[in-house]
């Protein structure tokens, strides 16, 4: 697969409607990154193990989960093409990862040394801030899923799951969907044939 194309899908992607800088600015900086190939069930990032990479998804679709000491595994979030992926507090904090990133679909995606990265572009004002907009739209989302878990119900998060996820939610299996909206596949069977 030609570099070219994916790396101007993550420049336009990463820029967003930024008018302060475009491709040229990215070009001059010379990043570098690979061209990466994860089959189905494949992992991009292990729990446990330090991930000082980032993601750029050209392609498909993965999942964040962790897996507690009793072998109990928790999907956390999914993230899907175009998109980005990755530990942020492995990459900033240059610890081990606590959750692991995983294929559920082949997955294409740009690979990119995150201290290589932030070294290049911490100090020009428009990279930083498409930085802090993708940062923000994080915590957004973060703290609208910590809303969803105090404030809605079983049913109301399982529905909002499938508004936000049109491109990926007849795509998961169903038990996946429950560990992320925080229910056993037995209690979202029994929503499912409610709205049926």
């Amino acid at each position: 697969m030609s570099l070219q194309i994916p790396m101007e899908d993550f420049v336009h992607y990463f820029l967003g409607n930024n008018l302060n800088i475009d491709k040229a600015d990215f070009d001059k900086f010379g990043l570098k990154p690979k061209v990466k190939h994860y089959q189905k069930g494949q992992q991009l990032i292990i729990q446990g193990q330090p991930a000082p990479t980032f993601f750029f998804l050209v392609k498909g679709f993965v999942r964040y989960l962790s897996v507690s000491a009793e072998g109990k595994e928790f999907t956390q979030s999914f993230a899907y093409a175009p998109g980005i992926s990755g530990s942020t507090r492995a990459m900033t904090k240059n610890v081990n990862s606590l959750f692991s990133i995983e294929a559920l679909d082949d997955v294409i995606c740009l690979e990119f040394d995150w201290p290589v990265f932030f070294e290049q572009m911490k100090s020009q004002p428009g990279f930083m801030a498409a930085y802090n907009r993708l940062l923000e739209n994080m915590f957004i989302k973060k703290e609208e899923r910590e809303y969803a878990f105090v404030q809605q119900s079983a049913e109301q998060r399982y529905l909002t799951f499938l508004d936000k996820n049109p491109l990926i939610r007849d795509k998961i299996p169903l038990k996946m969907i429950a560990s992320h909206i925080g229910i056993t596949p037995i209690a979202l069977s029994r929503i499912r044939n409610r709205l049926k």
